[in-house]
């Protein structure tokens, strides 16, 4: 194991913000989210935050009855938290990879317990 000065490691580990927009890579482990509105996340992965950011867990009628019962029937679906506000979100789930995947008019399948966090178009989708 290397040794570092305080000075080193600082450096070799300072935050970086590397423009990527929304969702971006702070390691192969761990989400951070450049937050300025409104992203959801499966509970209970936010590592830490800064900013002024609020959080909400999904409410059992979120999205409707309907939903509701699907998941209670299916077992299917992550419990969610929904965050506001403006600052840097971290998330993280168990030490699994991550990957960002950005869809254009595209959809994709996740089983909810995989899903770390995604935000929802502006496009009419209310959430």
């Amino acid at each position: 194991m290397s040794r570092y000065s305080i000075e080193e490691f600082v450096s070799n580990t300072k935050q970086q913000d590397k423009g990527e927009g929304l969702f971006e890579l702070e390691t192969p482990r761990m989400l951070e989210i450049n937050l300025n509105g409104q992203v959801w996340s499966k509970a209970g992965a936010m590592v830490s935050y800064r900013g002024q950011i609020k959080f909400e867990r999904e409410g059992v009628l979120e999205h409707g009855i309907g939903k509701m019962f699907k998941k209670a029937l299916t077992g299917e679906g992550a419990s969610l938290m929904k965050a506001n506000g403006n600052g840097k979100l971290y998330l993280a789930d168990q030490g699994k990879k991550i990957s960002i995947l950005h869809l254009q008019n595209e959809a994709i399948f996740v089983n909810g317990n995989d899903l770390l966090a995604f935000e929802l178009p502006s496009s009419g989708i209310s959430s």
